[in-house]
């Protein structure tokens, strides 16, 4: 199979958890900080080797972003 022709497509809006992580996983990425939503309704929060103050400065950067109108 000729796989010459594939391209990644943009992050979505419909994606899984699974499908944007692995996403995420394609990505040359040197920090990360992963929030979300377990199946009883409680906040998870997971980051690499990274300061509360760096953490801080992420979120506020997603929130720029999310304020912007994001995808």
């Amino acid at each position: 199979m000729n796989n010459q022709n594939v391209i990644a497509l943009p992050a979505s809006t419909s994606y899984t958890p699974e499908q944007a992580l692995q996403s995420a996983l394609n990505e040359s990425l040197t920090d990360v900080l992963i929030i979300g939503y377990d199946r009883d309704g409680e906040l998870v929060i997971r980051s690499s080797k990274m300061s509360r103050m760096d953490a801080l400065w992420m979120t506020e950067k997603a929130k720029e972003w999310a304020l912007r109108g994001g995808l």
